[in-house]
């Protein structure tokens, strides 16, 4: 019996070590490295801001608390740092891809720049989903998308171009949802479109919610219309989707509002090892619930939300199960942006 219990306590012993390693070889890997997010953009915008966020907090939730920089990668919309990333970098644990998940749409549209696949990247989760509405100004008499419907004559929208929020959002609804819209584009940025309604020159504009939020709590503007993604105060919207009167129409529609739905995407090259790829994992969920990261967010006015890396990968899968009519279609009302 005494036999046995120093076996027993033996055989404990040994296992100790190899419980702990995983944790203890991440640290080693880790310490004194620097971690690279790479994004497909440069400048301001909520997507850098949000990916800046991220670098500023994600290192002391990792084993071994690296440095993590931001890296920008301009070019070929987003697809640039995202070849970059699949088939360039090392697949090491040490570059992470910032994403722009409308390179899946180029990915659906069969674009030839585009050098990887959505998914068989090894996806981290996302800090959080984009809404988008669609408002009017608050001195036009139509309170609901029903009185847009029947509207007497035209509504202009004021956009920036094909590929934007500002120039789709509507462009679907009047295409398959029979809103009476007639689109501007060339507005060089959202600020110029609310002049234009502040000057009475355009009635209608579509923009991120947390864009159309600010215009509405100034009175310039109501929502009329939301997106998939339910932004708070907004929850009550009729969903675009929802509006469309053919089955066609509801699946373009959702093409173009899952990148937003998926949002603010991390991810690493397939052949990254299976522990790393968890422990940056673990790191993104706990990131989520750090008071600091969440405390400049809301002063950047970035709501920040964890989205699962399975949920991520479902996404950008149902994403590119098109049927062969709506590949056809598609190109005729959702442009990529430059």
């Amino acid at each position: 019996m005494r036999r046995m219990l120093v076996v027993s306590l033996l055989v404990s012993f040994l296992m100790i070590p190899l419980v702990a390693s995983p944790a203890r070889s991440q640290t080693n890997f880790y310490e004194g490295k620097t971690v690279t997010l790479i994004i497909g953009a440069k400048g301001a915008g909520s997507l850098i801001a949000a990916t800046q966020i991220v670098a500023h907090h994600l290192g002391k939730y990792i084993p071994g608390k690296p440095t993590v920089i931001v890296q920008e990668m301009p070019g070929a919309a987003h697809l640039l740092a995202t070849n970059n990333v699949f088939n360039v970098a090392k697949p090491d644990g040490l570059t992470i891809l910032a994403s722009n998940p409308n390179v899946a749409i180029a990915q659906l549209a069969k674009v030839e720049q585009v050098r990887f696949d959505v998914r068989k990247f090894h996806w981290l989760g996302s800090t959080g989903a984009d809404g988008v509405a669609l408002s009017i100004r608050t001195d036009l008499p139509y309170k609901n998308f029903e009185d847009i419907r029947k509207a007497n004559q035209d509504l202009i929208v004021g956009t920036t171009g094909p590929g934007s929020n500002a120039h789709d959002f509507p462009l679907l609804l009047k295409e398959f949802a029979g809103a009476k819209f007639k689109l501007v584009s060339g507005y060089p940025s959202n600020g110029d479109v609310m002049l234009a309604l502040q000057r009475k020159e355009a009635d209608v504009w579509a923009a991120l919610a947390t864009t159309i939020k600010l215009a509405v709590d100034q009175g310039v503007v109501r929502a009329i219309v939301r997106g998939r993604v339910a932004t708070p105060g907004f929850e009550n919207l009729p969903v675009d989707e929802d509006l469309a009167t053919s089955s066609l129409g509801k699946a373009i529609m959702g093409i173009k509002a899952a990148p937003l739905a998926i949002g603010r995407a991390f991810a690493v090259p397939p052949a990254t090892p299976a522990d790393r790829v968890a422990t940056l994992r673990e790191a993104f969920a706990k990131i989520i619930k750090d008071p600091e990261f969440l405390a400049e967010g809301k002063k950047a006015k970035i709501d920040f939300n964890y989205i699962s890396a399975e949920q991520v990968l479902k996404d950008f899968t149902a994403l590119l199960n098109q049927t062969p009519e709506v590949l056809k279609e598609m190109g005729k009302y959702i442009k990529l942006e430059g």
